[in-house]
């Protein structure tokens, strides 16, 4: 486990939030449901105590609906839940947008409401397609940017 990431912290953080008493129920009481990208110059903190934390995961308990704002590591490591599918396809489109976004983060996207029916499955014809015509491009640039600018306003969720 890399330095910085306390897994006692993040139980005792947890654990109050959740209705079961141990960590191995507690744990499946708890879903991912919203991401986000913070801000260089505005980190956060992740409830292990690792800072700073870039990739934040919003998971929320079934059973109680407490949240909580995790850093991306914590989701998966502890949580198990897979959240960085997701974060390596925001950071494909934000080095280079005309490329394909992948179709972990499309399905995210499309289940939320951020992408239409026809966005997302222009995503899925395309999505190992090196070589578009200009229209396909352009097509798959505005749908990326319209992505990126709904993680930047209130993270994917």
């Amino acid at each position: 486990m890399a330095e910085g990431y306390n897994f006692e912290r993040l139980r005792d953080a947890i654990l109050p939030l959740s209705r079961a008493d141990d960590w191995v129920a507690a744990k499946k009481e708890w879903e991912l449901v919203s991401i986000s990208q913070a801000e260089p110059d505005e980190p956060e903190t992740c409830l292990c105590g690792h800072h700073p934390i870039l990739e934040r995961c919003e998971i929320r308990n079934r059973l109680t609906r407490n949240t909580a704002i995790v850093g991306n590591q914590c989701v998966r490591r502890f949580l198990g839940l897979d959240s960085e599918a997701l974060f390596r396809g925001i950071r494909r489109i934000r080095k280079d947008i005309g490329k394909s976004m992948g179709t972990d983060l499309a399905v995210w996207l499309f289940e939320r409401g951020l992408i239409s029916k026809w966005e997302y499955e222009f995503q899925g014809s395309t999505v190992r397609k090196r070589n578009l015509s200009d229209k396909q491009l352009h097509h798959r640039q505005s749908i990326n940017q319209k992505a990126l600018r709904a993680i930047r306003r209130r993270g994917v969720g």
